[in-house]
């Protein structure tokens, strides 16, 4: 699939250079992800056609798959809030100390370790949310130690 992807990438991102330029090969870029994206859905479908999806028949839909794999609301929510803390740690501590004459290095730092705390809440939460995710890794770490 990836070949095929790629070989009509190939054939059209030169006509859409020559004739748009730069927008033309991210245009070519998108159409090839389109189709990635499409490709991918539907692998994902058959993939999550087990339990209790297939039993309610939602799975036969594109919003079924997206529910299915889409991450418990408060793991979305922890990425959310991550995303806003590291903007305003950005805004508010980083740019904030170099404005005032502050050393960068510090600020830098201070401003990676609230990004390494979001990270760590986030995959703490990640971990005791998705059950997948924690019987996978625990899996992983039996196998490696056998």
């Amino acid at each position: 699939v990836h070949a095929v992807v790629g070989g009509i990438f190939a054939l059209i991102a030169p006509g859409l250079v020559r004739t748009h330029g730069a927008v033309g090969l991210v245009a070519a870029n998108c159409i090839a992800m389109g189709m990635r994206s499409i490709y991918s859905l539907s692998y994902a479908r058959g993939y999550f056609a087990r339990g209790y999806f297939a039993k309610a028949r939602m799975i036969n839909s594109i919003m079924g798959t997206l529910v299915r794999i889409m991450p418990h609301a408060m793991v979305l929510g922890a990425f959310g809030a991550s995303f806003v803390i590291t903007r305003s740690s950005r805004d508010y501590i980083y740019d904030a100390q170099i404005a005032a004459g502050g050393s960068w290095i510090v600020a830098g730092l201070e401003h990676i370790c609230v990004g390494v705390l979001c990270v760590i809440a986030t995959a703490a939460l990640s971990l005791w949310m998705e059950r997948d995710i924690r019987s996978a890794l625990f899996r992983l770490i039996k196998r490696k130690r056998d």
